[in-house]
């Protein structure tokens, strides 16, 4: 993604409408339906900030978002100062939850395979003590595919109605 400002919002569900605004002002032109995954996908990963990463215990905890939107797709970062905890590292993880019939899984868990799926691009990195998340969304195909070992993960598009 190229450089783009970063924005920060104090790490509470309240932020959230203002991280949507910012996300339609960076790509107006963009499909709902993709923004529609934009916007599930950054709520996810706000709620887990707030209750997984620790920010409920710190009043003053900040998120930041970098959105920029091209005429085919939005390209979302998203960064936390909390505890390392790199999702694809968990994938697998996840993967294996959805096995097993829904009245034998464990709770929880599944967010991350949500985020994953919905996004077209996925990668993290840990840099300058923060979780980063590099996202993109494309106009309307969705690729469901497994993840590579690390970085952006590639493969053919599925036309999933989104």
């Amino acid at each position: 993604m190229r450089a783009i400002p970063l924005y920060s919002f104090p790490a509470r569900l309240e932020s959230l409408g203002a991280m949507v605004v910012h996300l339609h002002t960076a790509a107006p032109a963009l499909e709902p339906t993709a923004l529609l995954r934009a916007e599930t996908v950054l709520e996810e990963l706000l709620t887990n900030s707030i209750v997984h990463g620790g920010a409920m215990a710190m009043p003053s905890a900040m998120v930041w978002l970098a959105a920029h939107g091209q005429e085919d797709a939005l390209n979302l970062r998203y960064e936390d100062a909390f505890a390392p905890f790199d999702p694809m590292a968990r994938i697998d993880e996840a993967l294996l939850r959805t096995a097993n019939p829904m009245d034998q899984r464990p709770p929880g868990g599944l967010g991350l395979l949500m985020v994953f799926r919905l996004a077209d691009g996925f990668r993290y990195l840990r840099e300058n003590g923060r979780n980063r998340i590099d996202l993109s969304f494309a106009r309307k195909a969705i690729r469901i595919i497994a993840p590579t070992a690390r970085g952006m993960r590639q493969g053919t598009s599925v036309d999933s109605g989104a």
